[in-house]
């Protein structure tokens, strides 16, 4: 699935292999939120208009009804957000906590806002807190 946003020329697609998430995982770049875990990696390619996203929801966010509501909260909150707040060339999967049933929208919002800002802001720092 692709999505284009037409006010900054961004391409958003979704992650769908397996070897991606692990990639994305293994960079040990995260900032955890009450609701989700924001993960984000380079990319390995270089296409200056992509930004790609996962979404995983495990059983521990509850059973398949739940998990499919928080993805489909978590993809409407990266349409809103990731076209103001993502770099480009990044790869980032979004990982729902069982609280992301119970918070209102507006805090999804400004949770994932809150997570860009900080692992945009300690991408240059070493030894930063959001390992």
């Amino acid at each position: 699935m692709i999505q284009v946003i037409e006010n900054k020329g961004l391409k958003i697609e979704t992650l769908k292999k397996r070897n991606d998430f692990l990639r994305v995982a293994n960079a040990n770049r995260k900032w955890v939120t009450p609701a989700m875990v924001v993960q984000t990696c380079m990319q390995p390619e270089n296409d200056d208009h992509i930004i790609r996203v996962g979404f995983t929801a495990s059983k521990k966010v509850g059973n398949a009804v739940q998990r499919n509501r928080a993805k489909r909260r978590m993809r409407e909150v990266v349409k809103r957000v990731m076209a103001f707040s993502a770099e480009k060339k990044h790869d980032y999967v979004i990982i729902a906590r069982k609280e992301i049933a119970d918070l209102p929208f507006n805090e999804l919002i400004r949770d994932l806002k809150w997570a860009l800002k900080r692992l945009h802001k300690s991408a240059g720092k070493s030894g930063s807190r959001n390992n």
